[in-house]
């Protein structure tokens, strides 16, 4: 596990109590950044007192899975990926705009003929496409008309 936010307090012997807590920009999982932040808040909390200590306390809270992906790329989901948009780019540029291409960019440009200019999808079919899927291209059969007097 990793800490994003650590803190300390102190008690002395007449049981009051000071305290403080750090919140690390990323979560921290190194003995030595940790131990630094915990040094430098025990410190900050000992300037001017007088009276002896009864009890320290030190926690560490908001944890996280330990990040186990290495750090080559960055510390973070957002670092990473700027990263890899960066490396992208920088060889788009070396090598031509089509070096590299999502899914999606190579998708669109193999797309067969039939699909480069698809139709509207209006929900609405035209009575003369109707009829023709219906029936055929001549429509239907024109009924013959009887007369009354027949």
């Amino acid at each position: 596990m990793q800490a994003r936010e650590s803190s300390v307090a102190v008690r002395f012997t007449n049981f009051t109590e000071v305290g403080t807590s750090h919140r690390f920009k990323h979560p921290q999982f190194l003995n030595s950044v940790i131990n630094e932040v915990m040094e430098q808040m025990f410190r900050g909390l000992m300037v001017g007192q007088r009276l002896p200590v009864r009890q320290i306390r030190i926690a560490m809270f908001n944890l996280e899975k330990l990040d186990t992906h290495p750090t080559l790329w960055g510390r973070t989901h957002e670092e990473r990926w700027g990263a890899v948009d960066d490396v992208a780019q920088m060889l788009n540029e070396q090598l031509g705009k089509t070096a590299l291409m999502t899914g999606a960019q190579f998708a669109l440009r193999h797309i067969d003929e039939s699909q480069k200019q698809p139709k509207a999808k209006c929900p609405f079919t035209p009575q003369r496409e109707m009829i023709a899927k219906l029936w055929g291209a001549e429509g239907p059969a024109k009924p013959m008309q009887q007369t009354l007097f027949d």
